[in-house]
C-alpha cells in the first residue's frame, strides 16, 4: 500500500491558478525592465518549486 504524499507547495486561495503560458503572456505585456524582472522572479520561483518537489516528494522511498 502506498503512503499518501502531500504537496509541499503552498497554494493561496487569494489568487487564481494560471497556466505557465498564461503567466508568460502576462509578462510579455510589461515594459522591458519589468519584463526582465518578472521573468527572473518566475524562473527563481519555478526552481524553488522544483526543489520542494524533489526534496519533499521525489526523494521519498515510495518513488525510489
Amino acid at each position: 500500500m502506498y503512503n499518501i504524499v502531500e504537496n509541499p507547495i503552498p497554494r493561496s486561495g487569494l489568487f487564481a491558478t494560471k497556466e505557465l503560458g498564461d503567466i508568460q503572456a502576462m509578462i510579455e505585456t510589461f515594459p522591458a525592465k519589468q519584463k526582465a524582472d518578472a521573468y527572473l522572479i518566475m524562473q527563481l520561483t519555478l526552481n524553488a518549486c522544483n526543489k520542494l518537489v524533489e526534496d519533499e516528494i521525489l526523494s521519498k522511498e515510495i518513488f525510489a
